[in-house]
């Protein structure tokens, strides 16, 4: 069993919502520091579920990156989506 909390399921529902920009979903994650985000991220990563967008430029990589899903994102996505959905509606309740 994996063990994700609340920061993990927003970082990959913003992803799933059209939210790539590494800025953009760390303001998604309003109770988080900078260096948790990172964490997580690092965290999700290792999980092979996602990846920074190779395609950008050396220092948007480096300084505001895209986040995409990998395949195991996506299915990890798709099977887990009622959580997901729980922890992103609770970021409105907020």
């Amino acid at each position: 069993m994996l063990n994700l909390d609340i920061i993990d399921y927003v970082i990959l529902a913003s992803i799933k919502n059209g939210v790539k920009k590494y800025s953009s979903i760390f303001k998604n994650c309003k109770k988080t520091n900078a260096g948790k985000f990172r964490e997580h991220v690092n965290k999700l990563e290792d999980l092979s579920f996602i990846t920074i967008d190779s395609n950008e430029n050396w220092f948007v990589r480096n300084t505001n990156p895209s986040i995409i899903l990998k395949k195991n994102g996506v299915k990890f996505v798709e099977d887990n989506i009622s959580k997901i959905r729980e922890c992103w509606n609770s970021l409105d309740n907020s």
